[in-house]
C-alpha cells in the first residue's frame, strides 16, 4: 500500500459507516479524470497533483464532517469562478479555510479562506493533508 493510499483507505472505511460524518462517492471514471487533466492543463495551466488523482480514483469528491473535497467535474470550473493563479483549490472547510495546492512552493496547505499566503498548516503531500483533515475533523473517534 502506497503512502497516498493509507489515508484514502481510512477515508473509504469511515465513509462506509453512516455515523462517521464522512460521505464518499463512487470513484471518478478514467474518462472524467482524463477530462479533468486536459481542462486543468489548458485552463489552469497546471497538472492536478497525482495524490488528488488517486483520491478521485477511489471517491469522486468527499465530505469529511465540514470539509468538502471537489469532484473531478467541479474542480476546474470552481477554480475558474474565483481565479487565483498561485493555487489550485482542492476543497474547503466551511466558510473558514480552503485546502489548496500551491504552485509556487509545490506543497499543500490549509489556508485562510481566500488568502493563499495565510497558511494554517502546510504539507509535503496530499496524503499528509488528507490524514491531517481526517484527524482534525475527529471522524475516527
Amino acid at each position: 500500500m502506497s503512502e497516498q493510499s493509507v489515508p484514502i483507505a481510512t477515508l473509504l472505511r469511515c465513509g462506509a459507516d453512516p455515523m462517521s460524518g464522512v460521505c464518499v462517492a463512487a470513484p471518478a471514471s478514467e474518462a472524467a479524470i482524463r477530462r479533468l487533466r486536459e481542462q486543468a492543463s489548458r485552463k489552469l495551466g497546471e497538472a492536478i497533483p497525482e495524490g488528488y488523482v488517486e483520491l478521485l480514483r477511489a471517491t469522486n469528491g468527499a465530505r469529511i464532517d465540514i470539509v468538502e473535497l471537489k469532484s473531478a467535474e467541479h474542480l476546474v470550473p470552481e477554480n475558474l469562478d474565483v481565479p487565483r493563479p498561485e493555487v489550485i483549490v482542492l476543497g474547503g472547510e466551511g466558510n473558514v479555510a480552503e485546502l489548496v495546492f500551491d504552485r509556487r512552493d509545490r506543497r499543500f496547505h490549509i489556508i485562510n479562506l481566500g488568502f493563499p499566503d495565510e497558511r494554517f498548516e502546510s504539507f509535503d503531500s496530499f496524503a499528509e493533508l488528507l490524514a491531517a483533515v481526517i484527524d482534525e475533523q475527529g471522524v475516527l473517534r
